[in-house]
Protein backbone atom coordinates (compact mmCIF):
# COMPACT_ATOMS: atom_id res chain seq x y z
CA UNK A 1 0.00 0.00 0.00
CA UNK A 2 1.35 3.50 -1.07
CA UNK A 3 1.78 6.07 1.82
CA UNK A 4 -1.61 8.50 2.05
CA UNK A 5 -0.88 11.54 -0.11
CA UNK A 6 -1.49 15.10 2.01
CA UNK A 7 -5.37 16.06 0.98
CA UNK A 8 -5.47 19.40 2.27
CA UNK A 9 -3.29 20.69 -0.89
CA UNK A 10 -2.60 17.76 -2.78
CA UNK A 11 -4.84 17.95 -5.36
CA UNK A 12 -3.56 21.15 -7.48
CA UNK A 13 -0.09 20.81 -8.90
CA UNK A 14 0.68 24.28 -9.38
CA UNK A 15 3.60 26.13 -7.60
CA UNK A 16 6.26 28.90 -8.12
CA UNK A 17 6.40 31.78 -9.56
CA UNK A 18 3.08 33.73 -9.31
CA UNK A 19 1.11 31.26 -7.77
CA UNK A 20 -0.39 32.45 -4.18
CA UNK A 21 -3.30 30.98 -2.03
CA UNK A 22 -6.33 32.75 -0.57
CA UNK A 23 -7.54 32.72 2.58
CA UNK A 24 -9.62 29.66 2.35
CA UNK A 25 -6.31 28.04 1.25
CA UNK A 26 -7.14 28.46 -2.56
CA UNK A 27 -4.78 28.62 -5.38
CA UNK A 28 -4.46 31.66 -7.12
CA UNK A 29 -2.43 33.00 -10.16
CA UNK A 30 -1.76 36.36 -9.73
CA UNK A 31 -1.41 38.39 -12.97
CA UNK A 32 0.91 40.98 -12.45
CA UNK A 33 -0.22 42.75 -16.14
CA UNK A 34 -4.15 42.86 -15.09
CA UNK A 35 -3.01 42.92 -11.08
CA UNK A 36 -5.65 40.90 -10.25
CA UNK A 37 -5.58 37.23 -8.89
CA UNK A 38 -7.47 34.82 -10.26
CA UNK A 39 -8.48 31.58 -8.58
CA UNK A 40 -7.34 28.11 -10.43
CA UNK A 41 -9.66 25.60 -10.00
CA UNK A 42 -8.78 21.60 -10.72
CA UNK A 43 -11.02 21.63 -14.01
CA UNK A 44 -8.61 24.55 -15.17
CA UNK A 45 -5.34 22.94 -13.65
CA UNK A 46 -3.91 21.76 -16.90
CA UNK A 47 -4.58 24.55 -18.91
CA UNK A 48 -3.24 26.67 -15.87
CA UNK A 49 0.26 24.70 -16.02
CA UNK A 50 0.44 25.14 -19.99
CA UNK A 51 -0.02 28.76 -19.48
CA UNK A 52 2.19 29.51 -16.42
CA UNK A 53 4.77 27.68 -18.23
CA UNK A 54 3.84 29.01 -21.96
CA UNK A 55 7.13 31.20 -22.84
CA UNK A 56 9.65 27.75 -22.18
CA UNK A 57 7.41 25.38 -24.19
CA UNK A 58 7.05 27.32 -27.07
CA UNK A 59 10.77 28.55 -26.64
CA UNK A 60 11.33 24.22 -26.74
CA UNK A 61 9.17 23.98 -29.92
CA UNK A 62 11.20 26.53 -31.67
CA UNK A 63 14.68 25.60 -30.92
CA UNK A 64 12.69 21.73 -31.78
CA UNK A 65 11.88 23.74 -35.37
CA UNK A 66 15.30 25.53 -35.42
CA UNK A 67 17.14 21.68 -35.53
CA UNK A 68 14.87 20.12 -37.76
CA UNK A 69 13.59 21.72 -40.12
CA UNK A 70 13.72 25.56 -39.93
CA UNK A 71 15.97 27.81 -40.28
CA UNK A 72 17.36 29.74 -37.23
CA UNK A 73 15.68 33.10 -38.50
CA UNK A 74 12.34 31.14 -39.17
CA UNK A 75 12.37 29.13 -36.37
CA UNK A 76 12.57 32.83 -34.00
CA UNK A 77 9.85 34.02 -36.56
CA UNK A 78 8.00 31.14 -35.08
CA UNK A 79 8.86 31.48 -31.69
CA UNK A 80 7.42 35.26 -31.88
CA UNK A 81 4.38 34.19 -33.66
CA UNK A 82 3.65 31.62 -31.14
CA UNK A 83 4.22 34.02 -27.72
CA UNK A 84 1.84 36.84 -29.39
CA UNK A 85 -0.43 33.92 -29.63
CA UNK A 86 -0.64 32.03 -26.56
CA UNK A 87 -0.23 36.09 -24.73
CA UNK A 88 -3.71 36.44 -26.98
CA UNK A 89 -5.58 33.55 -25.58
CA UNK A 90 -4.08 33.75 -22.20
CA UNK A 91 -5.60 36.98 -21.68
CA UNK A 92 -8.59 37.02 -24.16
CA UNK A 93 -9.64 33.31 -23.27
CA UNK A 94 -8.11 31.74 -20.01
CA UNK A 95 -8.14 34.40 -17.64
CA UNK A 96 -12.30 35.05 -18.63
CA UNK A 97 -12.72 31.74 -17.29
CA UNK A 98 -11.18 32.30 -14.01
CA UNK A 99 -13.13 33.66 -10.75
CA UNK A 100 -11.23 37.13 -9.33
CA UNK A 101 -9.94 36.47 -5.94
CA UNK A 102 -10.54 39.48 -3.50
CA UNK A 103 -8.08 38.26 -0.76
CA UNK A 104 -5.11 37.21 -1.50
CA UNK A 105 -2.21 36.29 0.90
CA UNK A 106 0.48 37.37 -0.38
CA UNK A 107 2.87 35.88 2.12
CA UNK A 108 1.71 32.24 1.63
CA UNK A 109 3.46 31.45 -1.71
CA UNK A 110 3.88 28.27 -2.65
CA UNK A 111 6.94 27.14 -3.26
CA UNK A 112 8.07 24.52 -6.04
CA UNK A 113 10.24 23.02 -3.20
CA UNK A 114 7.17 23.07 -0.48
CA UNK A 115 5.20 22.23 -3.21
CA UNK A 116 7.47 18.92 -4.27
CA UNK A 117 8.33 17.81 -0.47
CA UNK A 118 4.26 17.81 0.16
CA UNK A 119 3.20 16.06 -2.80
CA UNK A 120 5.39 14.00 -4.58
CA UNK A 121 7.24 10.43 -3.77
CA UNK A 122 10.79 10.36 -2.43
CA UNK A 123 12.12 8.19 -5.56
CA UNK A 124 9.95 10.05 -8.15
CA UNK A 125 12.04 13.16 -6.88
CA UNK A 126 15.18 12.10 -7.49
CA UNK A 127 14.50 10.72 -10.45
CA UNK A 128 13.55 13.96 -11.73
CA UNK A 129 17.05 15.34 -10.49
CA UNK A 130 18.93 12.69 -12.30
CA UNK A 131 16.56 13.02 -15.34
CA UNK A 132 17.21 17.28 -15.29
CA UNK A 133 21.05 16.88 -15.43
CA UNK A 134 20.70 13.97 -18.01
CA UNK A 135 18.52 16.71 -20.27
CA UNK A 136 20.97 19.48 -19.13
CA UNK A 137 24.42 17.47 -20.35
CA UNK A 138 22.26 16.19 -23.10
CA UNK A 139 20.87 19.42 -24.87
CA UNK A 140 24.64 20.77 -24.50
CA UNK A 141 25.49 17.51 -26.32
CA UNK A 142 23.24 17.64 -29.10
CA UNK A 143 24.10 21.51 -29.98
CA UNK A 144 28.00 20.17 -30.12
CA UNK A 145 27.57 17.31 -32.09
CA UNK A 146 24.79 18.54 -34.48
CA UNK A 147 26.63 22.19 -35.14
CA UNK A 148 24.49 24.73 -34.52
CA UNK A 149 25.71 28.29 -34.90
CA UNK A 150 26.34 30.39 -31.97
CA UNK A 151 23.03 31.40 -31.20
CA UNK A 152 21.50 27.58 -30.77
CA UNK A 153 24.79 26.92 -28.69
CA UNK A 154 24.01 29.94 -26.64
CA UNK A 155 20.13 28.49 -26.24
CA UNK A 156 21.36 25.52 -25.36
CA UNK A 157 23.14 26.26 -22.68
CA UNK A 158 20.89 28.83 -21.22
CA UNK A 159 18.28 25.27 -21.54
CA UNK A 160 21.30 23.42 -19.51
CA UNK A 161 21.61 25.84 -16.51
CA UNK A 162 17.96 25.67 -16.40
CA UNK A 163 17.79 21.75 -15.92
CA UNK A 164 20.68 22.54 -13.69
CA UNK A 165 18.27 24.33 -11.50
CA UNK A 166 15.39 22.38 -11.97
CA UNK A 167 17.73 19.08 -10.54
CA UNK A 168 18.96 21.62 -7.83
CA UNK A 169 15.16 22.32 -6.53
CA UNK A 170 14.27 18.66 -6.76
CA UNK A 171 17.75 17.71 -4.57
CA UNK A 172 16.92 20.21 -2.30
CA UNK A 173 13.90 18.78 -1.93
CA UNK A 174 14.83 15.24 -1.85
CA UNK A 175 16.88 16.31 0.81
CA UNK A 176 14.27 17.61 3.24
CA UNK A 177 12.14 14.66 2.67
CA UNK A 178 11.55 12.35 5.48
Amino acid sequence: MGKKKNTQKAQIRLSGQNIYTDKKNRTIYYDFVTKQGYIVDKKHENQALFFKNRFAVILFAAILCAGTFLTWLQAAIVFAVAIVLAEVKFRKSFLKQLEVAQDIDFERKLSPIKYIVENKEKNKVMMLAILYIVFAVLIVLNAYMEQYNSGLIALSIALAVFGVYCSIIHLIAFSKMK
